[in-house]
C-alpha cells in the first residue's frame, strides 16, 4: 500500500510539472497533450499506473514525434478539459479516501455510458 502511494505521489508530481510547464509558456494543453493527461488522470483515479506513466511519456512527447494518424483523429474530437479542469481533477484524485465505498451507478448513468460506446 506504501509503495502505490509513493508511486501515485511521483506521477501526481509529474502530472503537476506538465501542468507547470503550460503555465510557464502561458497556454493551455493543445489537443495531444489534453488527451494524454485526460488519459494520465483517469488511470491515476483507476489505480493504473503504468498505464498513467505512458501517458505522461506521451505528454512530453516532441509534436515532430507525434503520429499524423494520431493527430488526425484528434482533430476531429472537441477540447473538453482545461489545466484548471485538470488541476481540480487531480486534487480529487489525491483527496479520494479508498477505504470508503463509491457510490452506486445509477441506471440512467450506466444507460447513458452504454448508449454512448455502442
Amino acid at each position: 500500500m506504501q509503495r502505490s502511494m509513493e508511486r501515485l505521489d511521483r506521477l501526481a508530481g509529474t502530472f503537476s510539472a506538465a501542468l507547470d510547464l503550460l503555465d510557464k509558456q502561458r497556454r493551455e494543453p493543445d489537443r495531444w497533450e489534453e488527451e494524454c493527461l485526460t488519459y494520465a488522470l483517469g488511470a491515476m483515479a483507476c489505480g493504473l499506473y503504468p498505464a498513467a506513466e505512458v501517458e505522461l511519456e506521451a505528454f512530453a512527447r516532441p509534436v515532430l514525434q507525434r503520429t499524423p494518424q494520431e493527430l488526425a483523429e484528434l482533430e476531429n474530437k472537441p477540447r473538453r478539459f482545461t489545466k484548471e479542469m485538470l488541476r481540480h481533477g487531480l486534487a480529487h484524485v489525491l483527496s479520494r479516501d479508498d477505504t470508503q465505498p463509491a457510490p452506486p451507478a445509477s441506471h440512467l448513468a450506466v444507460r447513458t455510458f452504454l448508449g454512448a460506446s455502442l
